[in-house]
């Protein structure tokens, strides 16, 4: 019998390939709210900063103009930040403006104090280490020493102005290796989340005290003092650069609050806020459950859509503390909706 060899060449048994297209896993529970709760920390810490740093300098330029309006205004740093009242000092005689700073600052029983929230961003930080970038976790630990230091005290009282802005620029360069050093997927859209919550809620705040604020003493502040004020309101808000451009020197309140509220291109606005939130709720559904919208995502497109067509006159009309105080709410809801759906399992 002759063996003949087939000449058809046999086509080869199919590579398994892993299918690209295929949609990533859910972050696991543990790690999506450590590292909300991280970046949401770091950015209260340099809203903190700020707001101390804005204050100081308020101080300085307004002098002994309204010598009973200064310590409305650091009571109202209080206000801002949830806070109901002063605990006891071991320096009863001192300034209030100096006990405000030092609660804010270095008081550890306090948990809106920078050292607390810097501390829990940390916490969660090293909880999530293995899934974050070794320069996000270099950027943060060292921020976190340099108010643990042995030093700390003494290098605040000397200059606590020179202690916040590094607080603003840790903040910042933390944020800046965020967007540059870790990938775009889950876990850099629950960082996104976090700032913008944080800043949107943080910012409506801001407004809403200091309007009310500003407004009731109308009749003691002098235009060019009462003017000095509401720039001190756009600092605490990082947008008085950006203001500056669209309106020239026009301080005018209900400008203002609609250029802060409104302003649809500058990332410190609310609108803007609230629409990359919305991207960020929108993108990580997307990745999990594509045909089914979160809840998060609805109550963040229902504001995103507000806020999109609002007007000046409407904020005017409705009255600005009860516009300010149902964003509030709604990014409340779309937080503990985003917890409900994502953390709590």
């Amino acid at each position: 019998m002759t063996i003949t060899s087939d000449p058809t060449p046999r086509p080869l048994a199919p590579t398994p390939q892993v299918d690209r297209y295929r949609a990533p896993r859910p972050l696991l529970a543990r790690d999506a709210d450590s590292m909300y709760w991280m970046a949401r920390y770091v950015e209260r810490a340099e809203h903190i900063a700020r707001l101390l740093l804005v204050h100081s300098n308020l101080l300085i330029d307004v002098g002994d103009l309204a010598p009973l309006f200064p310590n409305r205004q650091w009571q109202s740093v209080l206000r801002i930040m949830h806070l109901p009242h002063l605990p006891e000092s071991d320096s009863p005689a001192a300034p209030l403006s100096t006990r405000i700073a030092q609660h804010m600052t270095l008081d550890e029983a306090n948990p809106n104090s920078i050292i607390s929230c810097l501390t829990r961003a940390r916490e969660n930080a090293r909880s999530v280490r293995e899934i974050i970038s070794n320069e996000m976790w270099e950027s943060l630990n060292t921020l976190y020493w340099s108010v643990r230091a042995d030093d700390a005290p003494t290098r605040f009282d000397e200059s606590p102005d020179d202690f916040y802005r590094s607080i603003m620029n840790g903040s910042m360069l933390f944020q800046g290796l965020t967007d540059q050093t870790l990938a775009h997927d889950q876990r850099w859209l629950f960082t996104q989340l976090a700032k913008h919550f944080e800043r949107i809620d943080v910012t409506c705040r801001i407004l809403e005290t200091k309007f009310g604020l500003l407004r009731s003493a109308e009749n003691i502040l002098e235009t060019a003092l009462r003017n000095i004020h509401w720039m001190a309101v756009l600092r605490a808000c990082c947008s008085i650069e950006a203001y500056r451009r669209n309106h020239l020197a026009d301080i005018d309140p209900i400008r203002i609050a609609s250029f802060i509220i409104l302003e649809r291109n500058f990332p410190r606005s609310i609108r803007y806020g609230v629409r990359m939130a919305h991207n960020a709720a929108l993108e990580i559904r997307a990745s999990i459950t594509p045909h089914t919208p979160s809840p998060a995502e609805r109550v963040l497109g229902r504001l995103d859509a507000n806020l999109e067509y609002a007007e000046t006159a409407e904020i005017v009309s409705q009255g600005l503390a009860p516009y300010l105080q149902q964003i509030q709410a709604t990014i409340a809801e779309a937080a503990f909706a985003l917890q409900k759906s994502y953390f709590l399992h």
